[in-house]
């Protein structure tokens, strides 16, 4: 072996490139961020999505060469092959699906974590981001909790909502069956939501081992939000059938029409039980830095969990998502793991294993972007943004009020909003839900914009937007309406 020392040494990947040419790196680096600048200063021009196929992006892409390409080279793929054929979510035509353009300066951060590449699992291996995650947490938790949560809330970093709504299920879990981790949740176990959940709810009981079967879905009131008073009846009908309640899921922010349902009532209904009641915020929980919208999550202190993700209406980039629990012994208890070559007493001192809190171990220290965002842009701008997007949907709604082509579904609580296309002559449901299909399909096909569509609980099938862009303005919301308009008369 020490002959082979020198050998070793002269070729080793460290002693190449970009591990010594930093002039040569930073070139590079200089060359990246131009170009996702370049991206974001043309986003408003042109179609928003590709107009190439599926089958026409695939074959741009060949397998990796054995010895690598120039820089240059690659550069300029990385550019016509992806940059200009992604879809251009800054275009203030942009109004389709709850995925925000971030912010720039959290977005431009993520080059600098890539580079850090700190594992969050435990302190040791990330102890400046640990630190900076736990006392973020602790934020959020005293902006959903307020003084409730007191100094046992807090939470975890997670990729997303339905990670977020299954790590909360699994702390109470935690709660209502101590022995699951090792011998399961017993037999005839129920969870109650609303019919608008997000699938990620029914796939976090399929995954606990309840069974989909098990999800009792109830249905919506006339907003299209949870029914409260068939969520306090499913609850009766539980105890009365003497069937445990493993949590009630509530919605602030619902994917399809972004209500919020009355948390106060089913959160009375919930203690009556003594059930555990999950939040699903995803969209909706950052109504809290709004003084317009805060109220619409009034009771949300009194949630046992809660999942929210800033990479939507705080415009930070995916991804970006915490889950937060008003007792943190939970969330503890949801995970026991024996990994000593991992988790480990830090000499006396206090500084918490992230990695205890979640299923994931590799994770990485994605707090600092968001970090980054609220010490430059603060809570009052984020706040000012989200208002700005639902005022654009209050706007559409009224132009839809007025109009006689097109009609709205509902009163938007949220930057989303459904309406319909009722185009002349007979108008059976068939008929209608098509012609949704056929508009909107047209519409982006034209390059005039984005939105998508959508079937209600009721089988209309319905356009959809979701305002999430800051560069959108009324006046945009105006074209894609009138866009709507000139496309339908060509159908």
């Amino acid at each position: 072996m020490p002959a082979l020392a020198p050998a070793l040494a002269a070729n080793s990947l460290f002693r190449m490139h970009e591990y010594d040419d930093f002039e040569e790196l930073r070139a590079a680096g200089y060359a990246l961020v131009d170009e996702a600048i370049r991206h974001l200063d043309r986003s408003a021009d042109g179609p928003v999505e590709t107009l190439k196929s599926a089958d026409e992006l695939a074959q741009s892409f060949g397998p990796p060469p054995a010895a690598g390409r120039p820089w240059r080279e690659v550069l300029a793929d990385l550019r016509e092959k992806v940059v200009d054929e992604s879809n251009r979510l800054a275009h203030p035509m942009y109004m389709g699906q709850q995925v925000c353009p971030p912010l720039p300066l959290p977005a431009l951060a993520d080059g600098l974590v890539s580079m850090l590449n700190q594992s969050q699992a435990v302190w040791e291996m990330s102890p400046a981001g640990t630190m900076l995650e736990h006392e973020l947490l602790r934020w959020f938790a005293r902006m959903a909790f307020g003084t409730g949560g007191g100094d046992d809330a807090l939470g975890s970093f997670v990729s997303g909502g339905s990670a977020g709504n299954l790590t909360g299920l699994l702390a109470a879990r935690a709660r209502a069956f101590p022995d699951a981790w090792a011998k399961g949740a017993p037999p005839g176990v129920v969870l109650i939501t609303g019919a608008q959940a997000h699938y990620s709810v029914a796939r976090a009981a399929g995954i606990l081992g309840l069974g989909a079967d098990n999800v009792v879905a109830v249905g919506t009131d006339p907003r299209h939000a949870t029914d409260a008073r068939a969520i306090a009846a499913a609850l009766r009908s539980a105890a009365a059938e003497r069937r445990p309640v493993l949590a009630v899921v509530a919605s602030s922010g619902s994917t399809a029409t972004g209500s919020f349902d009355d948390l106060e009532s089913i959160a009375d209904a919930c203690a009556e039980h003594g059930v555990w009641l999950h939040v699903d915020g995803a969209h909706g929980a950052s109504a809290v830095l709004s003084d317009a919208h805060r109220h619409r999550v009034r009771g949300l202190e009194r949630a046992d969990s809660l999942s929210w993700d800033p990479h939507k209406m705080m415009f930070q980039p995916l991804s970006t998502a915490v889950v937060l629990v008003r007792e943190q012994r939970w969330l503890r208890a949801a995970f026991q793991q024996e990994a000593p070559y991992l988790f480990h007493a830090h000499g006396g001192s206090a500084a918490p294993d992230m990695g205890s809190y979640t299923f994931q171990c590799s994770r990485r220290a994605d707090a600092i972007r968001l970090w980054v965002a609220l010490e430059h842009y603060g809570t009052r701008r984020l706040g000012e943004l989200y208002d700005h997007t639902c005022a654009l949907a209050a706007h559409l709604y009224q132009r839809l009020l007025s109009s006689d082509d097109f009609q709205p579904v509902h009163e938007p609580e949220s930057n989303i909003l459904c309406f319909r296309w009722m185009p002349a002559g007979p108008g059976d449901d068939a008929r209608l839900n098509d012609a949704q299909d056929r508009l909107r399909a047209a519409f982006v096909a034209a390059g005039r914009g984005y939105i998508v569509a959508t079937t209600l609980l009721d089988g209309r099938r319905v356009l959809r937007v979701t305002l999430i862009n800051p560069r959108t303005t009324t006046a945009h919301v105006d074209r894609m309406l009138d866009g709507l308009r000139q496309t339908a008369a060509s159908l």
